[in-house]
């Protein structure tokens, strides 16, 4: 009888605060009265308190297409204006486009994607206002359906350099 025994690598994993991947903050959507016009024409509003902010983690795509994938949305927040959100990258060539096009000022805004549980028609806004979704997607955005949906802060991957470029170029003698 012949007998294979192998031992199995031990693989660490663990990432060094330095290694962390780029994030970004914001409000995802500005609670009611807030309002916007969505696909279809619908006016809609959202109410505070319309998000489980212990849901299941939400994807981080572009322009609202899932073939778009760039991370996930790690924390939400059910603040004063709107519902907060903490996204994070994944590290791909892709996500490392999209945060240049944040950090470029070309992605200031997201908008959201959502499964609406709960709404009714509130005849004093004109619109359907959304009381319980569930986030589906954060999608980045150049021009939010909601005034109010920004991403408000980037922290970029800490491999980037940390170099200084010159400004001056010597002149020669």
């Amino acid at each position: 009888m012949i007998r294979f025994t192998a031992e199995i690598p031990t693989l660490d994993f663990a990432k060094s605060e330095d290694d962390a991947p780029a994030s970004i903050s914001g409000i995802a959507v500005p609670w009611a009265p807030t309002t916007a016009v969505v696909q279809g024409g619908q006016k809609v509003a959202f109410a505070r308190g319309a998000f489980d902010v212990n849901q299941k983690a939400a994807k981080l795509i572009e322009g609202h297409d899932l073939g778009q994938l760039r991370g996930t949305v790690n924390a939400l927040a059910d603040m004063e204006e709107g519902l907060g959100f903490t996204a994070t990258f994944a590290r791909t060539r892709a996500s490392a486009d999209a945060v240049e096009l944040i950090r470029s000022g070309a992605y200031d805004a997201v908008s959201v994607g959502a499964e609406v549980q709960e709404s009714h028609y509130d005849k004093e806004l004109k619109a359907t206002v959304v009381t319980r979704a569930n986030l589906v997607e954060l999608s980045l955005v150049a021009v939010p359906a909601f005034s109010g949906a920004e991403i408000r802060d980037l922290v970029a991957q800490a491999d980037e350099p940390d170099e200084e470029i010159p400004t001056e170029t010597p002149q020669p003698t």
